[in-house]
């Protein structure tokens, strides 16, 4: 392909300032890459269209071959990238109308540039359309930051006489860098920006149309060509660094040992892609009740189907759809009474009506979430990507959109949730607020759509008030102080309660410890619990209480640690079961699975039980005894206690289990052998069976 290499002129802009275009160093590259080329798809939607398919493609090219198309700096790129293959990262369309438009700047008319020169050839040239993503033509510098400055096009149009192909190839790169890659042209500053295709004139071009010519570039990124009646676009970026990706604008997060946790998406591309076009259009990924074509997407070769959407995201979606008035059968919050939805209004702004928009609100838990073993996902705040700066409590979470359907933003601290109260660390409370887009304003010839995409910058990550001929209706601040109006009339009236550090009484055994509270001694015996005895509630599953008195624990000089219980039922069972667990940030982390998936030895093991039963009403009398590694069953009535073994030999829980159903109060004494004190353990209940 020939080379056309842009020249210095008046009002121009440079690679290097163009790469500085959008001004967002905190979102990840990658999220501002997802949201922009899936709107860019998204806007150009064939008529007609139920839905759009988008695919990205995550893979290797040969550098060798790939280099020699491109002329004036093939040899360049050969010093700079000398090693024979490197990563690629693409995204293809269909279902899409493509780069249509003229493809020579003297066939435009009537200022109707069209797709491809807009992508290609220009920039800051907006969509038009209402409702569409872009207002500002600048989105789509960030393709260039994602690999080294090369982009290639391909796209597949119809015609009035057939279909078409066209490929052209952009370079945008830092100008005055010693790696740049462009000879410098005629006189002057180099300007750091260059095309590919065909020459139509001295230092000119315009895309190639050569089907065969474009198969064989495609083919060295194993792409293939749509054939039939496909329409669409692809857009390919060679050269990328994965890692620098990857740790791009990322978050720390810490564990409950205090060392950082990296999400599993934060490891590979194609987990980081799936999350990403979930975090930003789980509204309309996969949702046949959005108003308009909905989006299909693909990681490779696998579909991101709504089965494998994470919880957070079909939450967004569930909400997304209350907002607008649509609502599933089986979708993600039937059942969950604690959902609503509002209008929000304004006063003396809008011609027809006052409303603004419809907030939707909800409160989940983490087992709704997938916290809970065995799925142990993350906290949503890592999901969504914001920060977690209490882990106590759990700030509540409000997102927002427009028509497009992409998520603008996800707020968990500021103007959009002032005064609205924090839940307790296992509850979370999450909003939507959806836009009366089509509400006009009071004399005022735009619609509430317009003003607001208007407000969005670039990288439209927020919405601001602005002036419409020196009126200022102040819509976005007005809105944020109804939202937070009506999630505190919702929520504020709820009784406070102080935070309380989850299983803080086993955190204090477990953790990191410089001496033991307590005297040494021997192994824990068996001694009379005082009545007023302090008590914290460790795991309850329907009527039975598992409870810890952290001020009985005794610590022995040969590393043991015995630990006191109490095991209590309101009703009548005959089956219950207290295991090990490792606290992890996303819940209990069961010991069979510690040793089995994670492939590690336990930190702590039981080594024996001694168990008191106290009679119930005089229903039957209590006894006492010891199990261990020797003796692994005690037998009697109306419960045998059973010592449970993992697969690796190590103590990890106790059975109780009854002929005939009865009420349980059994205190407990666990005689522990703890290996490594800077990771938590605690236990919780399974197996239970009441009596029905």
């Amino acid at each position: 392909m020939e080379i056309e290499i842009a020249e210095a002129g008046h009002m121009t802009q440079s690679g290097s300032s163009l790469l500085r275009l959008i001004q967002n160093n905190d979102m990840p590259i990658l999220d501002l890459f997802v949201r922009e080329s899936i709107q860019n798809s998204l806007d150009a939607a064939a008529p007609g269209s139920k839905y759009v398919t988008v695919q990205y493609v995550v893979g290797e090219f040969d550098s060798r071959k790939f280099r020699k198309e491109l002329d004036g700096i093939s040899d360049k790129l050969a010093e700079v990238y000398p090693a024979e293959r490197y990563d690629y990262i693409a995204i293809r369309d269909t279902n899409t109308v493509g780069l249509t438009g003229p493809m020579r700047y003297e066939d435009i008319e009537s200022h109707s540039y069209g797709n491809l020169l807009k992508l290609v050839y220009e920039i800051s040239k907006p969509q038009e359309a209402a409702g569409a993503g872009g207002s500002w033509g600048l989105g789509k510098t960030v393709y260039f930051r994602v690999g080294m400055g090369l982009v290639l096009y391909y796209s597949r149009i119809k015609t009035e006489v057939g279909y078409q192909s066209r490929l052209a190839v952009t370079l945008v790169e830092d100008e005055t860098s010693e790696d740049s890659l462009l000879p410098h042209r005629g006189t002057g500053p180099a300007r750091g920006i260059a095309w590919w295709g065909e020459s139509i004139d001295e230092n000119k071009t315009q895309p190639i149309t050569d089907e065969d010519q474009i198969a064989e570039i495609l083919s060295e990124f194993h792409l293939s060509p749509l054939i039939g009646d496909q329409t669409g676009t692809t857009v390919i970026i060679p050269y990328v660094n994965k890692k620098e990706l990857l740790e791009n604008n990322s978050i720390e997060y810490l564990g409950i040992d205090g060392t950082a946790v990296v999400p599993y998406w934060q490891k590979n591309i194609e987990d980081y892609l799936k999350i990403a076009v979930q975090r930003w259009y789980a509204p309309r990924l996969n949702n046949s009740l959005f108003n308009g074509c909905f989006l299909r997407a693909m990681i490779n070769d696998k579909k991101l189907t709504s089965s494998v959407m994470e919880p957070v995201f079909r939450l967004t979606q569930a909400l997304y759809n209350r907002a607008h008035g649509n609502q599933q059968e089986d979708d993600f919050l039937q059942g969950n009474e604690e959902t609503n939805d509002v209008g929000i209004s304004l006063r003396g702004v809008f011609a027809n009506g006052s409303k603004a928009g419809t907030l939707a609100y909800t409160v989940v838990d983490r087992e709704a979430l997938g916290m809970n073993y065995p799925t142990n996902n993350m906290s949503p705040y890592v999901y969504i990507n914001n920060e977690i700066r209490d882990k106590e409590v759990n700030p509540p979470v409000i997102f927002y959109c427009r028509k497009p359907g992409m998520v603008v933003s996800y707020e968990s601290s500021g103007k959009w949730i002032d005064g609205v109260p924090s839940t307790d660390a296992d509850h979370f409370i999450f909003a939507a607020f959806a836009l009366n887009s089509n509400n006009n304003f009071v004399d005022k010839e735009i619609t509430l759509e317009e003003y607001v995409r208007k407000s969005e910058m670039a990288d439209h990550t927020g919405w601001g008030d602005w002036s419409v001929a020196n009126y200022n209706p102040r819509v976005i601040s007005k809105i944020q102080t109804q939202i937070c109006k009506r999630l505190t009339e919702a929520f504020g009236s709820r009784p406070d309660k102080a935070p309380v550090a989850r299983d803080s009484g086993l955190s204090k055994l477990f953790g990191e410890m410089l001496l033991p509270p307590q005297g040494f001694g021997s192994t824990g015996s068996p001694t009379e619990k005082p009545e007023n005895s302090h008590k914290e509630q460790l795991s309850k599953v329907k009527s039975v209480l598992l409870s810890v008195s952290p001020d009985d624990t005794i610590y022995s000089e040969d590393g043991m640690i015995s630990v006191h219980l109490n095991l209590k039922s309101k009703k009548t069972i005959s089956r219950a079961e207290i295991f090990l667990g490792i606290e992890s940030e996303n819940g209990i982390i069961k010991t069979d699975a510690w040793e089995s998936q994670m492939g590690l030895t336990l930190p702590v093991s039981i080594e024996s039980a001694w168990i008191s039963f106290a009679s119930e009403k005089n229903a039957y009398e209590g006894y006492e005894g010891t199990i261990d590694r020797d003796r692994d069953l005690l037998a009697g009535e109306p419960f045998s206690v059973a010592f449970l073994r993992s697969a690796g030999g190590k103590g990890m829980g106790i059975r109780f289990t009854a002929e005939n159903a009865q009420k349980i109060n059994a205190n407990i004494v666990l005689n522990l052998r703890v290996q490594n004190r800077e990771i938590k353990s605690t236990f919780y209940l399974a197996g239970m069976e009441e009596d029905k």
